[in-house]
């Protein structure tokens, strides 16, 4: 069956190209919240490791708590960017899904307005994603920071046993 035959058919057929986007936006969402607030959960674990150290002088944690929270700081700002762009994006994808139906009602007098907004939409939905690209980025770089830091202080700890062992 021709889907211009029954015009509302036609109408749902084009609506349905920004309604895939608003899932995938929606599937974004979600994990971005889950991202954000284990970013937050982490940063405030940092907060209470740097407060210890600060208590026992420990110069080297310290400085990579010091870094790392600067980093999450970043990272919360990222994902909080990418989480407003996703929802920006849902609703001018929800507007460019309407804007189809009204063009079709008003026959196809103004084509250019829903291309234009789901055009739009799927560029807000692409700047989220490149925030949550450079927030992943700096989360990898944080990683490796705290492993070495432990890998040194894992050496450092072995190295006293050692010496501890031998003057015994």
């Amino acid at each position: 069956m021709n889907p211009t035959a029954i015009p509302g058919l036609g109408i749902i057929s084009t609506m349905i190209t920004p309604a895939v986007l608003i899932l995938a936006a929606g599937n974004l969402v979600t994990s971005t919240f889950t991202r954000l607030v284990r970013i937050s959960d982490r940063a405030r674990a940092m907060m209470g490791i740097l407060d210890a150290a600060r208590a026992r002088g420990d110069e080297a944690t310290i400085e990579l708590y010091t870094r790392l929270l600067h980093a999450y700081r970043r990272r919360s700002v990222l994902a909080e960017r990418a989480l407003s762009s996703y929802y920006l994006s849902i609703g001018l994808l929800v507007l460019a899904s309407l804007s189809i139906a009204a063009n079709r009602m008003l026959n196809d007098r103004f084509p250019w307005v829903p291309v234009g907004i789901t055009v739009i939409g799927a560029t807000v939905l692409l700047v989220g994603t490149v925030s949550l690209y450079l927030e992943t980025r700096i989360t990898a770089g944080a990683l490796r920071d705290e492993i070495e830091l432990h890998e040194r202080q894992s050496t450092e700890v072995s190295g006293n046993r050692q010496k501890s062992t031998e003057v015994d």
